[in-house]
């Protein structure tokens, strides 16, 4: 966002709104000036939340065939995972880890501090990708062909795991408030054979954003599809999924998602819809029951420009002005069985079939972000129902998460080269981690493209093809279909002995090395001769695994800016354990970083200017949802906000009210307004800014601010010890003036624009 643009819209000053959870506050990261804060002019930000003393941790795993090695390297870092959130680096002043973790007690040695608190209160919960083939029979010889996006604590030896509570996930307790774990390897172990667990036994129409949607968003999951004159019919509510979600989502926690999948997701919508709107659900005669048996072609036109509107299906009638070509005309409107395989169903189906049986990656960005969704839309657009992500489902009593405490990491199919942090070099290097969403952000639409509106990336490693791909990567620096240390080399699918066996696979995004070579591996096990040039495959014993591109995970990321999280499943090292770029490491580490923005205290990341008479010139403002009469309770430090002032004029302070209410993270059903009071002046300023103790009798009720990096201090440095050197300043409540539970705050100031 470009504040300056924003504020030169606004007008000659611009008042900074900001929203702070419950327990934190935050603002934009520079100096305020010491002006009338009722002001006109408005600029609003959403002031991330911190101070989380929870988190809901949910592991997304592809469960299909050829995951197992995947699965295996992520149980590998459950360890980094776990460690580093319950025992934090110790940092020094300027941020730099130490070397030390903190102890028992979560203290750090002299001389430094935690990254962030420990987190005592963590639920972790595993599901699959497996959501079944929609009534099809194509999926019916796996073992485990639906999980129906329900919990799992299944063991490969078929034990399972025991759950917090006898429930299906687990619950990291060391403080035993809640009955859940206290010994982390007993965690660690128990995390890591669940990872295991999942297998890759799993149906092959990869369904991970659905099966992540379906179990904590949806608001009304069904329970059985079943086949109704040729097309998929829901009947009944999974009530499973939704006592399982109302176990583990808890309302105040911050919630983070890890998906771990090889392939590009095949969320496949049995929505109804009609063509134009290019829904799957409608097109029951283009083998919506028999994904296994081939399709109708496309038009002509859907070659060269999927998104045109003469791009349809055979099937239907050929919008007038268009040029069907011969696919539409010469009688086989069908393609051959060789030329549609089953691995194939989900790949550039709008340009192959005319029509798209995707769900819209859309769909999950407004899932996971907006608090009130329209579940009868396809994309899950904004509407009138509450979000179970941002509602408390089990009736806990407790503040309602904001958006910005809702995370997406994907370990998906894209080079690690690609998205890796560079050293002084400009060489990509992984000890250093993957780079955030800002640092991506150039280099994205290139990489991904945009599945949604059909645009192929221009990465030729990020291509889906079935034949080798031409050109040279940009950011990597190689052709895909020369020999190259990120997939080794595009090959030839095609069977070269049997010119009717056409292609059943895609080209590799990107390669590495197993740890232990597989005889008669499954990807190499017809690789026995010469004219085989899969780069996995040494004859038929397999040497290496494969990632095909994740461009529809990677699309959400993008779509999650900087919540979501980007990563690649191909490791740069499988051997050497003590390595800081040993299997997914990089992409844990990158993770932790990412969730400790959020992790940390209640802190400032910007200087207010005191006026000369030592009070601030700013307004915090409390939001929040009551039934019956809206109450500001002087007693508890606050005041109301009317629209207008006794003398009829408009009242200026309404206009932070009324910017938080336009603004994109607004709840539409706020309707209690307050001010809270600012304790500026005599004893109560002098106890809120120095007294340890919020509740004392020598305080107020109200805020004040303290700040230890100005000369003089402004307050305790004590108070704000455990904020980052370049933060350790802090909006403090005290006494009444507490937010009240569930409420969001605003700090509003003014602010000068700059040209």
């Amino acid at each position: 966002m470009n504040i300056k643009r924003l504020l030169r819209a606004a007008g000659a000053f611009g008042v900074c709104s900001l929203a702070i959870g419950t327990t934190a506050m935050g603002c934009l990261n520079r100096p305020i000036d010491p002006l009338n804060p009722r002001t006109t002019a408005t600029v609003v930000e959403q002031l991330k939340q911190s101070g989380v003393d929870k988190i809901d941790l949910l592991f997304a795993i592809d469960n299909s065939i050829s995951m197992a090695d995947k699965q295996q390297i992520l149980a590998a870092a459950v360890p980094d995972l776990v460690n580093r959130l319950i025992t934090p680096n110790c940092v020094d002043d300027a941020g730099a880890p130490t070397g030390a973790v903190v102890d028992a007690s979560g203290k750090c040695p002299d001389g430094s501090k935690p990254e962030f608190p420990p987190i005592r209160d963590i639920n972790i919960g595993v599901i699959s990708s497996s959501l079944g083939d929609l009534t099809s029979g194509a999926c019916g010889a796996v073992e485990n062909p639906d999980d129906q996006a329900h919990l799992l604590t299944r063991t490969t030896d078929g034990s399972g795991v025991a759950g917090f509570q006898g429930k299906d996930f687990l619950g990291w307790d060391p403080d035993n408030t809640r009955g859940g774990q206290t010994d982390p390897d007993a965690l660690i172990g128990d995390i890591t054979k669940m990872v295991i667990g999942v297998d890759q036994v799993g149906c092959g129409y990869e369904m991970q954003l659905e099966s992540v949607l379906r179990f904590l968003v949806d608001p009304d999951p069904y329970a059985s599809l079943v086949e109704d004159n040729n097309r998929v019919k829901e009947e009944g509510t999974d009530d499973a999924i939704l006592q399982q979600r109302a176990d583990f989502l808890r309302p105040d926690s911050l919630l983070a998602i890890l998906i771990l999948s090889d392939e590009n997701d095949c969320s496949i919508s049995i929505q109804a819809g009609d063509a134009k709107e290019n829904v799957h659900g409608a097109i029951s005669e283009q083998g919506f029951l028999a994904l296994g048996g081939p399709f109708y072609k496309s038009t002509s036109e859907c070659k060269t420009d999927p998104a045109s509107d003469c791009c349809t299906s055979c099937f239907f009638n050929v919008p007038s002005g268009c040029d069907a070509g011969g696919d539409c005309s010469d009688g086989s409107t069908k393609y051959e069985p060789t030329e549609d395989h089953q691995n194939l169903k989900c790949f550039n189906q709008k340009k192959r079939y005319g029509v798209d049986f995707l769900y819209p990656t859309s769909r999950y960005v407004n899932a996971f972000t907006l608090p009130k969704i329209d579940p009868a839309a396809i994309d899950y657009q904004a509407g009138d129902v509450d979000n179970p992500l941002f509602k408390d489902n089990a009736g806990l009593g407790r503040p309602i998460r904001s958006p910005d405490l809702v995370f997406v990491a994907g370990i998906v199919g894209v080079p690690w080269q690609a998205i890796a942090r560079e050293n002084e070099g400009g060489d990509p290097d992984l000890s250093l981690g993957f780079k955030s969403y800002d640092e991506l952000q150039a280099d994205l639409d290139y990489l991904i493209g945009n599945p949604d509106l059909y645009v192929e990336p221009q990465e030729p490693f990020m291509i889906q093809s079935t034949e080798p791909r031409a050109g040279m990567s940009e950011l990597l620096g190689y052709s895909p279909s020369d020999a190259n240390p990120i997939n080794g080399n595009d090959w030839t699918i095609f069977d070269t002995t049997d010119p009717t066996d056409g292609a059943d696979d895609l080209e590799y995004a990107c390669i590495f090395p197993l740890q232990t070579a597989v005889p008669n591996g499954p990807d190499c096990d017809d690789c026995d001769g010469p004219e085989c040039n899969n780069p996995l495959c040494n004859g038929t014993t397999q040497e290496s695994a494969k990632a095909y591109p994740g461009l529809r995970e990677m699309a959400v990321l993008r779509g999650m800016t900087n919540q979501g999280i980007f990563a690649s499943i191909c490791p740069a090292e499988v051997n050497d354990t003590s390595s800081p770029i040993f299997g997914y490491r990089p992409a844990v580490n990158t993770i932790v970083d990412r969730l400790k923005e959020q992790l940390g205290g209640q802190c400032l990341p910007i200087t207010l200017v005191p006026t000369e008479t030592g009070d601030v010139p700013c307004l915090v403002i409390e939001a929040r949802v009551v039934e019956g009469e809206c109450d500001c309770n002087g007693d508890e430090g606050r005041a109301p906000i009317p629209e207008t002032l006794d003398d009829g004029t408009t009242n200026p302070s309404f206009n932070a009210v009324k910017a938080a209410q336009e603004s994109a993270f607004a709840n539409p059903d706020w309707n209690c307004f307050c001010e809270i009071n600012q304790l500026a002046t005599g004893d109560e300023k002098e106890a809120c800014q120095n007294n340890p103790d919020p509740q004392a009798s020598a305080q107020g009720s109200g805020w004040c601010y303290i700040d230890a990096a100005s000369v003089p201090p402004v307050g305790d440095p004590a108070l704000v010890a455990d904020c980052p050197a370049d933060e350790k300043r802090l909006v403090r409540f005290v006494g009444a003036g507490e937010l009240k539970t569930g409420s969001t705050g605003f700090v509003t100031c003014a602010g000068e624009s700059a040209d």
